[in-house]
């Protein structure tokens, strides 16, 4: 065995390099180990490996000269996975270098785990978010039945209500109007209730896209006065306008004849009989922007203090003790509209009595803000 390096030529130095290493070395001769570093002993457990056939301490595919394999090294009766690189040698010896990598297979298998389980959740998620998307479209189509069926016969009420207190088809007395009048008051009051309750139900699935167009209000806000004439006569209460025919907004006109509605219809409901409703309309400025102000004033109880904030939230009513009536979903669609045109609404009490409800709208060069300070 001629120019095959002893144990003892090869030890020393080998194993002062060896020590520095991650890896475990071993010298090869005829596929029996002549030298191994002290890390692939303590790897297999067995402090002397010189003399041990190769193939006693690896399982799997045999490692050769030129190829890099993945076997597994027997340490007193555990398993640990090794990658084996070898390579001739000058002197015909073959050496291996041994690396671990049951850490790294570790690791890889718990990767897959958590991949297995993220993709899992993933599918549970998709599953559930189809589900909400159906119990939604099933609550819009039930509201959207539930509405027809109670508006159809509201109408009817409505009309034959208002047909009788016309007069044409008989007279009338005191009594039999008052009933007739109350008649009409509860129709409306219902209609107004299957309206915010199906706006409330499609808002809160998918808002609509604003269809925002730069206008003067002043259109706006006598069309939406005209509409309620009838609500306003009954409770022999008068609207006054003092609109700024000459300031321009960014609104929707749907939206805001919707916002106009349910603040006014408040406004209604809660102002004295013979009082005035006062809308208005004017040119504000917030930090420096170019906003619109909105205002409508009534001369009712006013608002108390700790329902300000609160009456503007889904199913809060304002005035519940005195029999308010709805759903309180009016002010918080309200709330909804204003704000994405990019404003923002508000309560105040009045001094002299009643309360103010004010948004703001932007100007065509305004951008988002807060409303503005009491002025």
């Amino acid at each position: 065995m001629s120019g095959v390096p002893s144990e003892a030529a090869c030890e020393l130095p080998l194993a002062e390099l060896a020590d520095e290493l991650s890896e475990g070395l071993a010298v090869c001769r005829d596929g029996r180990i002549v030298w191994a570093s002290p890390r692939l002993s303590g790897w297999t457990g067995r402090p002397k490996l010189v003399g041990a056939e190769v193939a006693s301490l690896f399982e799997g595919e045999r490692p050769a000269p030129g190829r890099t394999v993945v076997g597994v090294l027997r340490d007193g009766g555990r398993e640990r996975r090794f990658e084996i690189r070898g390579r001739t040698l000058r002197d015909g010896s073959t050496a291996f270098v041994v690396r671990e990598v049951t850490h790294v297979q570790s690791l890889e298998e718990e990767v897959l785990r958590v991949g297995r389980e993220l993709h899992e959740l993933k599918r549970c998620v998709e599953r559930e978010r189809e589900r909400a998307r159906r119990e939604s479209d099933e609550r819009e189509h039930l509201l959207t039945v539930v509405a027809h069926e109670l508006r159809t016969p509201a109408t009817v009420i409505h009309g034959y209500a208002r047909l009788l207190l016309s007069e044409k088809v008989g007279p009338l007395n005191a009594e039999q109007r008052r009933f007739l009048d109350e008649a009409v008051r509860s129709c409306q009051r219902l209609d107004a209730f299957i309206g915010n309750l199906l706006e409330a139900s499609r808002q809160a699935s998918h808002d609509a896209p604003l269809e925002v167009r730069e206008d003067r209000l002043t259109g706006t806000v006598e069309s939406v006065a005209r509409f309620l004439k009838p609500l306003l006569e009954a409770r022999e209460l008068r609207v006054e306008l003092a609109v700024d025919d000459t300031v321009p907004a960014r609104f929707d006109p749907v939206r805001l004849e919707q916002v106009l509605t349910n603040l006014l219809s408040n406004a209604i409901r809660y102002a004295p009989s013979g009082s005035a409703v006062r809308v208005a309309v004017r040119p504000i400025e917030i930090d420096g922007r170019a906003w619109v102000e909105v205002s409508v004033r009534d001369e009712g109880p006013g608002i108390a203090e700790g329902e300000q904030e609160r009456i503007f939230l889904p199913y809060v009513r304002a005035g519940a003790d005195r029999g308010a009536g709805g759903l309180g979903l009016g002010l918080s669609i309200c709330k909804r509209i204003v704000e994405a045109h990019g404003g923002a609404i508000g309560v105040r009490n009045e001094s002299g009595g009643g309360c103010t409800f004010a948004f703001t709208l932007p100007a065509p060069s305004g951008r988002s803000g807060r409303l503005a300070e009491a002025g």
